[in-house]
């Protein structure tokens, strides 16, 4: 299995694998659909294709996104060892998911010093990312935060680097209102570092975001040349919108 050999379970020895992928099943789920809730029986995603949001979900329903997941990445893992936690996953493309059984790692573990150290590793790893991640969103400017998210939920294409979601999802991410997010897009496509893509934003100079992600920011106004549109005058707010009225998307 790909995904298996991509993860770090690769590490574990056939036996184990064997064990954990025989009582495993595959399933397909779709964009927008969650792979397990919040609050919820805990479970174990093996991610195949796609990609994915990790949550944490107060008691009264707000969400804030505390990392990303693709291909080869496992999700789940601190529920797994808890039996349960506050934070679910959503499918933000479609996804096909090997879900692993939660009592078949823990009987494993509960026996195999390699697997119970490989598994306290991978959690003390998912706790320095989420720390670092929420960091960026409690201290980062919404240019950073944009930025980073933007990077994170980029997807290979062969056009370049594509974004698939919407104005509402980033501001949902980034823990903002939609119209900030339209700001900080059109100064982004000002400097033509994103445009306008058929499926969505097209990352154009992914070398510069990350710099902007990272907090190196220039205060000395963009050299690159205006967009002809700009000139023109108008909403600049809603060119990354699309041809839709609807003020909540900018994807076509």
């Amino acid at each position: 299995m790909t995904a298996w050999e991509s993860s770090y379970f690769a590490q574990l020895s056939s036996e184990i694998r064997n064990a954990m992928l025989h009582d495993a099943f595959v399933v397909t789920v779709p964009a927008g659909q969650a792979i397990y809730q919040a609050f919820g029986p805990p479970k174990l995603a093996l991610l195949h294709h796609g990609q994915a949001r990790v949550k944490v979900v107060s008691k009264e329903g707000r969400a804030a996104t505390v990392r990303y997941a693709g291909p080869g990445q496992v999700i789940g893992l601190p529920a797994a060892i808890a039996q349960g936690s506050p934070v679910g996953a959503d499918a933000i493309t479609d996804c096909e998911v090997s879900m692993l059984n939660v009592n078949t790692l823990r009987r494993l573990a509960a026996s195999d010093a390699t697997l119970s150290w490989l598994l306290a590793q991978q959690a003390c790893q998912i706790v320095f990312e989420t720390v670092e991640f929420l960091g960026d969103n409690l201290f980062g400017t919404v240019q950073q935060r944009v930025s980073r998210h933007l990077l994170d939920l980029a997807s290979n294409a062969p056009e370049g680097l594509i974004v698939k979601v919407d104005q509402q999802e980033l501001a949902d991410a980034i823990g903002s209102v939609r119209e900030v997010v339209a700001r900080a897009l059109r100064k982004l496509r000002e400097a033509g570092l994103v445009e306008r893509h058929p499926s969505g934003i097209r990352i154009s100079d992914p070398s510069e975001l990350h710099r902007i992600a990272a907090g190196q920011e220039s205060d000395e106004p963009s050299k690159r040349p205006v967009p002809r549109a700009d000139l023109a005058g108008g909403d600049r707010d809603q060119e990354m919108l699309g041809p839709s009225a609807e003020p909540d998307t900018f994807l076509s």
